[in-house]
């Protein structure tokens, strides 16, 4: 699909859909050339650095956000 940057901000809707199918998706302007296509099958971004980022696990918090919040203030004020 070939369009002009206006035409691409008014029918994004027609371009995205053109590009979820497969089409690749040509936008010219201003004296430069945007191209949109699919590129294989979508995957999860962080696969492959669990060991750069490790693993964190949060344990559950005792109280409501409230009492969490007055919590932190007494404490503060106590200092």
């Amino acid at each position: 699909m070939k369009t002009n940057l206006t035409d691409f901000q008014r029918h994004f809707r027609r371009a995205r859909e053109a590009a979820d199918r497969g089409e690749t998706v040509v936008i010219e302007g201003e004296d430069r050339r945007y191209v949109f296509e699919l590129m294989g099958e979508p995957r999860n971004p962080f696969e492959g650095l669990e060991d750069v980022f490790g693993a964190v696990r949060l344990g559950r918090k005792k109280g409501t956000h409230r009492e969490q919040i007055r919590a932190r203030l007494v404490a503060q004020r106590r200092r």
